[in-house]
């Protein structure tokens, strides 16, 4: 299904004979519209990524500017410097499982790592890459709960570069190739009950698709289907709800889309800066929030937005 987010123009009269129709314009019915809440800027953020929660409904993000690291955010102590890791050029994408282990993703160093509740950072995998000077480092990056890893590492964002690689690391430690078959997968989460994988990325300057893999017995990828193709976004990061709907981020922006499995857009969320680059629910009491990772185009100025909706997300 492809979907064009604008209005569109039609003629139409119900009048006498002779009688000259005048133009109607009518347009694609609304999409309900949430104005999200700045809850935190810093100019050290740089440009925000990889929001997660985790068990005591701390919230935490990465930030990519002239701090390196990830931050940790709660309504009591606000915004905080958690753990300096990924210091080439920040992490990317952040997980936490059950027992609040942080995975992440370490562009610059070529790596997935993880950080344990005690800060002891760890390397989860390294040396994956076929040609390291084609890739642009791992990006995003979700975790089952039988403890498979997945990530993406794109070639680059505007589909005009050769196709990137989602990588899969198995419960024996191992990384291997889950797909690739698209140019730039950038932001990845699973599907309710785990047995489907969800892709966000670009096949031109502002078209945007969403592709998802049934993941087989032995845990290697099904047949690619489409999920939905947006003109007018730049698709980044993923959450996902209750009812299987997606939201995507569309980065330049500033707007997420609720999709659904059908490819249907249900609601959207609207923030003031446009590079709006990741989302992930809140836990427990928390589920119907969502927070939104962003910054000026210039990357300068890292932001944290907040949105209320009517569908809560689900603890993967």
């Amino acid at each position: 299904m492809k979907i064009l987010l604008f209005g569109i123009v039609l003629f139409m009269c119900s009048c006498g004979p002779g009688v000259t129709p005048a133009p109607i314009k009518a347009v694609t019915p609304a999409i309900p519209e949430i104005r999200a809440q700045q809850i935190a800027s810093d100019e050290a953020w740089g440009n925000t990524e990889g929001p997660a929660v985790d068990s005591k409904n701390n919230l935490y993000f990465t930030s990519r500017g002239t701090y390196k690291g990830i931050i940790r955010w709660n309504p009591k102590e606000r915004a905080q410097r958690y753990a300096a890791v990924a210091t080439k050029e920040g992490p990317g994408g952040l997980w936490i499982d059950d027992s609040d282990t942080i995975f992440f993703t370490a562009t610059g160093e070529r790596e997935v790592g993880k950080l344990s509740a005690e800060r002891k950072a760890t390397v989860v995998a390294n040396g994956f890459e076929a040609d390291p000077k084609k890739a642009k480092g791992p990006n995003d990056v979700v975790v089952a709960h039988n403890g498979v890893i997945y990530f993406t590492d794109p070639n680059g964002y505007d589909g005009t570069a050769p196709n990137g690689t989602v990588y899969l690391i198995g419960r024996d430690g191992k990384t291997k190739v889950f797909s690739k078959e698209i140019t730039g997968p950038n932001g990845i989460i699973l599907g309710i009950d785990e047995k489907t994988l969800y892709v966000s990325h670009n096949t031109a300057q502002t078209t945007s698709k969403i592709e998802s893999w049934p993941i087989l017995e032995n845990g290697s990828a099904g047949p690619m289907k489409e999920v939905v193709t947006l003109e007018g976004c730049i698709a980044d990061g993923m959450a996902i709800d209750s009812e299987g709907a997606l939201w995507l981020t569309c980065y330049s922006f500033g707007t997420a889309y609720r999709v659904m499995p059908d490819g249907r857009i249900t609601h959207k969320i609207t923030t003031e800066q446009k590079a709006l680059t990741n989302v992930k629910f809140g836990r427990g009491p928390d589920r119907r929030i969502l927070y939104l990772t962003s910054s000026d185009m210039q990357r300068r100025t890292g932001y944290v937005y907040r949105a209320e909706v009517s569908t809560p997300g689900i603890r993967q």
